[in-house]
């Protein structure tokens, strides 16, 4: 009899969510046009970067690069052996695919290349590719106690000096960050100032240091509850956000490929910014395929925190001890990015739910050297179209290359 009721359980619910499906599908707007299937962007979305790039006709290296403080992170090289180098930073929960990722007619890194220069693409602690340690293992909470903090005080610096060894004749490179790759660099130039006479220019793509005026709804109600989230993640023994990335990676690829790619589609517009003109709902399976890289639920913290705090703070432990012991104050101090004296140019939009005009143009007036003060005049412009955009080329990456060419050729 319990058997016999435990199947019929068993089929109770899984009839229960193919009509929660069913009806979800029929009755949600966002989700009940038909699904459009771009084949190549759901092959890319399985490639990795090394393959993506070999997939596009061009050499490709992987280095591995040692930090300080014992990380071991993966560097993708498209060479140019003896040519200018060129450093780029992905974003939060990003990999080095991010300046490959649409291809050799769009994507900067393959751009650059064809213009000669010698391509490196970082993969940050954390990531899918970037997963291990001299002494911890990932499972460890030890392995995931960073934030972009440490990104900035160990990973790019280590980069920085990695390339420069191996590049004969160049003593700077130029920089090219996203999101989070610009938070951490301008945290190495506050904290670890020298490395800015190696940075020949730094090129900051929807820059995020403050952030008082972010408006993504998703984010301001999760900001809500972020200790007690945080607090009931570390007691479970879950550090790494999301919980086994790869896992997630590829059933969220899965979901959003077919049977809910509108409904993914408009969660992504509403967290980044409503866009619908410049995104192409076809390339979500290559989008999924490759975002949810891997990152530390301290990272989340660490932005968390910015969220309206007045400020560009370190960690708050919220330990007055500990914050004494780490900082050498009761309250974290704030990142002094007047110390960021290389030449830096900005480019930025006013649709960017997760960096506000209004808090670049603050960061702007504490940068000594902005070359470029460049905000994008597409008012739909987002957070991600500066990597993913139907017309990024034109847009930003064009843009891009004409400064770095003007700073090579001495006029800036």
């Amino acid at each position: 009899m319990a058997k016999k009721f435990r199947n019929l359980n068993l089929k109770l619910t899984t009839s229960s969510l193919a009509i929660g499906i069913w009806l979800f599908l029929a009755l949600n707007p966002v989700s009940s046009h038909l699904i459009r299937v771009n084949k190549n962007a759901l092959e890319d979305g399985q490639l990795i970067t090394p393959d993506l790039i070999m997939k596009y006709g061009y050499p490709v290296e992987t280095h591995k690069v040692v930090t300080k403080d014992g990380f071991v992170l993966t560097v993708h090289r498209i060479p140019k052996p003896g040519r200018q180098p060129v450093l780029m930073c992905h974003g939060l929960f990003d990999s080095s695919v991010a300046y490959v990722i649409l291809g050799p007619d769009r994507s900067l890194g393959f751009l650059l290349s064809d213009l000669g220069y010698d391509i490196w693409l970082l993969n940050t602690r954390g990531n899918r590719y970037s997963r291990k340690h001299k002494r911890y293992h990932r499972y460890q909470p030890q392995f995931w106690d960073f934030s972009f903090h440490e990104l900035g005080m160990y990973d790019i610096p280590a980069a920085i000096d990695y390339i420069l060894a191996r590049s004969r004749g160049f003593q700077q490179l130029h920089y090219v960050g996203h999101s989070q790759g610009t938070t951490s660099f301008f945290v190495m130039g506050s904290e670890r100032a020298a490395y800015m006479r190696k940075i020949k220019s730094m090129h900051a793509l929807a820059p995020v240091a403050y952030w008082d005026h972010i408006d993504s709804p998703i984010l301001l109600t999760l900001v809500k509850y972020l200790r007690p989230l945080t607090t009931l993640f570390k007691t479970f023994g879950i550090y790494e956000a999301p919980p086994e990335s790869e896992v997630w990676r590829k059933l969220l690829h899965r979901l959003c490929s077919f049977v809910f790619q509108n409904t993914c589609t408009y969660v992504t517009q509403e967290i980044m910014g409503v866009d619908y003109q410049q995104f192409n709902t076809s390339l979500i399976p290559l989008f999924l395929g490759h975002i949810q890289a891997g990152s530390s639920i301290k990272s989340m913290e660490h932005y968390g925190q910015q969220i309206h705090s007045g400020g560009f703070f370190k960690f708050d432990y919220y330990d007055r001890l500990e914050n004494r012991r780490r900082h050498g104050a009761e309250k974290p101090p704030q990142y002094n990015v007047s110390r960021v004296d290389c030449k830096v140019a900005l480019y930025y939009s006013k649709n960017d739910r997760l960096t506000s005009d209004i808090d670049v143009v603050r960061l702007r007036k504490k940068l000594p050297n902005v070359i470029l003060d460049y905000l994008v005049p597409d008012k739909r412009f987002n957070h991600i179209n500066f990597i993913w955009g139907n017309n990024v080329k034109t847009t930003i990456n064009d843009r891009v290359i004409d400064i770095i060419s003007k700073v090579e050729r001495g006029e800036l």
